[in-house]
């Protein structure tokens, strides 16, 4: 009988999903899920995550919108 090596590698997959939603008809109009193996110092710097999610944005019918102040 032959031998099979497996080999198990562990790591974390985040999700990151932005939802716009129509507030009139109260329903999801678009909706951008991106998953990727996060890095320690991303998950706690906001201006990373706030880039990111501008990228995302860019990709909405509407464009990139700029935070409310």
């Amino acid at each position: 009988m032959e031998k099979t090596d497996v080999r198990v590698s562990e790591y974390t997959q985040g999700t990151f999903i932005i939802d716009m939603i129509d507030p009139d008809e109260n329903a999801s109009v678009w909706r951008s899920v991106t998953q990727s193996k996060p890095k320690d110092a991303t998950i706690r710097d906001q201006a990373a995550l706030d880039s990111a999610a501008m990228r995302e944005l860019a990709g909405s019918p509407h464009g990139a919108m700029p935070a409310s102040p």
